[in-house]
């Protein structure tokens, strides 16, 4: 295969770690009846920042582990479908041995 894992890797990291928000915002219920004006804002203090040391521990890099485990495997399967439809004749052998199209063409 002409396949290269390493920037499936790159963007599952990315997708991960640094593209994730640090908490997970809420949506306020729907209010039925009058408009009520909103409080004033009020000051709070910033979020705490996460420690360089934080990106590299254990866990961290066993999350990103599993996470890129997870995608290899999906790329393995739909390998696999591939090849099925080879067999049943719905692909070409052509399209086996060529480069993996991307998820949204299959």
């Amino acid at each position: 295969m002409n396949t290269s894992y390493f920037p499936h890797a790159v963007l599952i990291f990315f997708c991960t770690t640094l593209a994730t928000p640090s908490a997970a915002s809420t949506v306020p219920p729907l209010r039925h009846g009058p408009a009520r004006p909103s409080p004033a804002p009020t000051a709070r203090p910033a979020p705490h920042r996460l420690a360089a040391a934080a990106l590299y521990s254990r866990r961290s890099r066993r999350l990103v582990q599993s996470y890129l485990r997870l995608k290899l495997l999906e790329m393995r399967e739909a390998d696999l479908d591939r090849a099925r439809r080879v067999i049943q004749r719905k692909l070409r052998i052509g399209d086996l041995l060529s480069e993996t199209p991307p998820p949204l063409v299959r």
